[in-house]
């Protein structure tokens, strides 16, 4: 193309030829391009672990505002949802692929089975693709909104014997190192929208009007900022950097 006179027939066919062979390339690289990444990453971390946390993460918005809850394990507000949790069904795939359980946390019958592990990074984009296949693995997103929720009476459960919801997309946070676990760390998080109905939609309103430390409504401004305020000293809240990914 670069010889060719841009007048004549012979740029008209190259050019043909290179648009016809670049739009499959740029469409390939548009569907599979987080598939890419993720291959890349597998590169990096060929020869060590990579930390996986896998979860599912609730954008519960009404009226402009951001309903979070307190951590269970930090000072912090943050979305409802939590990681995913893997079946007994999926313990021969797990083993394959020598997927290790996640270290930084004492095993307990809460963390039993939680998708917070630690993955061969030359084993990473299997992971992947059978996290991604939703088999053997918990694949909604009730149990954590009803413990967090429900369980608590934060919400009442005859209002809330079932909720709807949307996948708005799956987030990949680019991989990162983790001082905590002293290594490559890669987090998945689906977010869901909730659905409320009517009468659920009251309840949540109703929160607004009842104080209480287990919840708090936070504005986009605020989670932006991780809670701090401009121009205080003070800075009583602390927000979790998962609750941006819902915005």
């Amino acid at each position: 193309m670069l010889l060719s006179d841009p007048d004549g027939g012979a740029f008209a066919v190259a050019s043909g030829l290179a648009v016809g062979f670049a739009i499959p390339l740029i469409d390939t690289a548009l569907v599979h391009g987080q598939h890419l990444r993720i291959a890349w990453y597998s590169l990096l971390t060929w020869r060590a672990r990579v930390r996986v946390s896998a979860s599912y993460l609730y954008r519960i918005r009404v009226d402009n505002q951001y309903l979070l809850v307190k951590g269970k394990r930090f000072d912090q507000y943050q979305p409802v949802g939590g990681v995913y949790k893997a079946h007994a069904s999926s313990s021969g795939r797990r083993n394959e692929l020598k997927v290790l359980d996640d270290d930084l946390l004492v095993p307990d019958e809460v963390s039993e089975g939680d998708l917070r592990i630690r993955v061969p990074g030359r084993n990473l984009m299997a992971f992947v693709r059978w996290f991604e296949e939703g088999r053997g693995r918990e694949a909604d997103g009730w149990r954590e909104f009803f413990e967090e929720l429900v369980a608590t009476g934060i919400l009442p459960g005859k209002a809330f014997r079932f909720v709807k919801y949307d996948v708005v997309r799956r987030y990949y946070h680019p991989l990162r190192y983790s001082p905590w676990a002293e290594s490559k760390e890669l987090l998945v998080a689906d977010i869901l929208e909730l659905l409320p109905t009517p009468e659920q939609l009251t309840h949540l309103r109703n929160l607004k009007s009842q104080p209480d430390p287990r919840y708090l409504w936070a504005t986009e401004d605020q989670i932006r900022r991780r809670g701090a305020t401009s121009g205080s000293a003070d800075q009583p809240i602390r927000i979790a950097e998962t609750a941006e990914w819902t915005i």
